[in-house]
């Protein structure tokens, strides 16, 4: 593992100044009175309680501790996840942490590993290695970095194996394997062993274990790991009621527990006996052990109870922005030409345009192989369209049937609409687990990630309403006309654009239950002022102003202009008397003869604008609330 990290570190970096962790350039996490405290007022409730700790460099920290009793906060607040409600410090060798430069030499691999599902292990890493180490690096370097990192995790034999035929263990070993492309200095880990057997959670302990012995400071929090387990871990941080009851080596928890007059039973899980301790099993004994290690500040050694404190690090000592072309938090060097920045400064491996000329590649990969859902939507605009031509057969030059013509082409824009949204929402809002690991992760920008996922989608946004229409069109005998066809498959194609924005609005502001609710409810204001059920002029004054709103008055207006404006001919008529017999009455009906075609485009393009704008500030919204 040693010659594996050095190498990759090696290759990826290019500098002889970035070589493996060398003696002055290893990251030792500290952090002095943390408290975290959620609510306001009576509802306030203290999460962490003025903890302090060290985590060194080289060795396998674990946090343990009871449910609820703060560990993962604690976790998301050194990982840089959680920055309000916080008080204290964290330091990395001494400085004040800086957030610009710790996000880049950090990361986090979560409890569940969300993996994009359909793709290959080594198309994964590829994208991985493109975004983290970007385009200054050489495609020989990427290929041999991802090479190692395989290697070394053992999922060699697994690259053309999708994600979704891997192992549980597997897959916790690509979500390592992904977050070590770029060598961090710092690797965070809430629950590792979540969800494997006893066989895998050793396995990836030991990786763990061998991952921090190669430089790196590896911090994993974990709830109750067996003895065997424990002993893989250079380190144990005990977390009882959001303070520390413990701090030192495995080894010398039992002998802690002793001086407190806490004996652990013969042959008994040492752990689980500290959880019973630190669950209040033994009595009101806490105060006393929080004390014994003054709530983190000191580490316990069995034969030096005296350990001395943590030191006090001057405030005024820390790293700035203006600090970070000089001092970086190892030691090195970092070239600045070619990288991203989102607003917050936060520098990415790789520029804008290539974040999303990758991102794109991907998306559309996990699209395309998405056989089931491709296929479904594909075989139900088919079928829809051919059940609507057969019962609607025919009608669409006849002057008796135009009412019902109309209601057929409103019923394919609402079926558009809503065969568009409601997918987006359920596929979405899990793959929204993935866009939040990785962007906290710092592998691209959501501004790009959002780009990608819309220039993605518009094919078949296209595809998809032309295979619709083509049959329906015609099996009505709609006017053969290919500019009257070409007007109205702009519309159908805007209304499934719209209906992909607003399910890619609620799938990114909501959960499923949530959004399944009320995405096809949010709809219905703008249906009843579409023009089909009520006209224009009947709306009353004080809702009129909705109808700019609507998008599905756009789309009404557009395709009914589409079929029966632009002079069309008298159509055919079986009475004596048809009244609709020429299409500028049937305008006249429903107050279109003043309407445009063109601004109905535009307003169907604007609502699609709109749409995308809320469903990126939604999603930046619930990034943001996630810290």
């Amino acid at each position: 593992m040693d010659s594996a990290g050095m190498t990759i570190n090696d290759r990826s970096r290019g500098t002889t100044s970035s070589r493996k962790y060398q003696e002055g350039s290893s990251f030792d996490l500290t952090f002095h009175d943390l408290s975290y405290i959620v609510g306001k007022g009576e509802n306030a409730k203290h999460i962490l309680r003025q903890m302090s700790g060290t985590f060194k460099s080289g060795k396998l920290t674990a946090i343990m501790g009871p449910s609820g009793a703060g560990k993962t906060s604690l976790m998301n607040i050194l990982a840089g996840l959680k920055k309000s409600g916080i008080e204290g410090r964290v330091d990395i060798n001494g400085a004040e942490r800086n957030f610009k430069t710790f996000r880049k030499q950090s990361a986090y691999v979560t409890q569940q590993d969300h993996l994009l599902r359909n793709l290959t292990v080594d198309e994964y890493m590829t994208a991985a290695a493109h975004l983290k180490l970007g385009n200054t690096a050489s495609e020989k370097d990427k290929k041999l970095t991802i090479e190692l990192v395989l290697k070394t995790l053992g999922l060699t034999n697994t690259q053309q194996t999708r994600v979704k035929r891997l192992s549980g263990g597997e897959c916790k070993r690509l979500s390592i394997a992904l977050e070590l492309i770029d060598n961090p200095a710092i690797l965070f880990l809430d629950e590792p062993t979540s969800g494997l057997d006893s066989s895998s959670s050793l396995q990836c302990v030991m990786l763990l274990r061998d991952i921090a012995r190669s430089g790196r400071t590896v911090v994993a929090t974990i709830h109750q790991p067996s003895s065997r387990l424990l002993e893989h871990f250079d380190h144990l941080y005990v977390v009882a009621d959001g303070s520390c009851m413990y701090q030192g080596s495995v080894k010398s928890l039992v002998p802690y527990l002793n001086t407190m007059n806490l004996n652990c039973p013969s042959h008994h899980n040492p752990t689980d006996f500290a959880i019973d301790v630190a669950s209040g099993e033994y009595g009101n004994v806490l105060p006393g052990l929080i004390a014994g290690v003054e709530n983190g500040k000191r580490i316990y050694q069995e034969n030096s109870p005296s350990t001395p404190a943590l030191p006090s690090i001057s405030h005024d000592f820390r790293l700035d922005e203006g600090d970070e072309n000089d001092t970086m938090l190892d030691g090195r060097s970092k070239k600045k030409e070619n990288k991203g920045k989102n607003k917050d400064g936060l520098t990415y491996g790789a520029p804008f345009h290539y974040q999303v000329s990758i991102l794109l590649g991907r998306t559309w990969r996990t699209i395309w192989r998405e056989n089931i859902l491709t296929t479904m939507r594909f075989a139900l605009h088919v079928c829809i369209s051919i059940l609507l031509g057969l019962v609607y057969w025919q009608i669409g030059d006849d002057a008796n049937e135009i009412f019902n013509n109309s209601g057929m082409i409103f019923f394919s824009l609402i079926f558009i609409l809503y065969v568009a949204m409601m997918p987006t929402f359920l596929t979405f809002t899990l793959e929204r687990e993935v866009l939040v690991r990785e962007h906290l992760n710092q592998w691209y920008s959501l501004k790009a990630y959002y780009l990608a996922k819309t220039l993605a989608d518009i094919p078949f946004q296209i595809v998809f309403p032309t295979v619709y229409l083509i049959p329906v069109y015609f099996m009505s005998n709609q006017p053969l006309c290919i500019e009257r066809f070409s007007m109205l498959l702009a519309i159908i194609i805007a209304m499934s654009m719209v209906g992909q924005g607003i399910g890619l609005f609620f799938g990114a502001a909501f959960d499923i239950p949530v959004a399944s609710y009320f995405a096809p409810i949010s709809c219905i204001p703008f249906l009843l002022v579409s023009g089909f059920m009520l006209k224009f002029n009947a709306i009353p004054s004080y809702l009129s102003w909705i109808t700019y709103l609507s998008f599905l008055h756009y789309g009404f207006e557009g395709s009914m202009l589409a079929i029966y404006d632009r002079e069309r001919p008298p159509l055919s008529c079986s009475q004596s008397y048809c009244h609709f017999r020429y299409p500028v009455k049937f305008l006249e009906q429903f107050d279109l003869t003043q309407s445009s075609y063109f601004l109905a485009i535009v307003g169907m393009l604007m609502c699609f604008i709109v749409v995308r704008v809320a469903g990126y500030f939604a999603l930046l919204f619930k990034l943001r609330h996630i810290r």
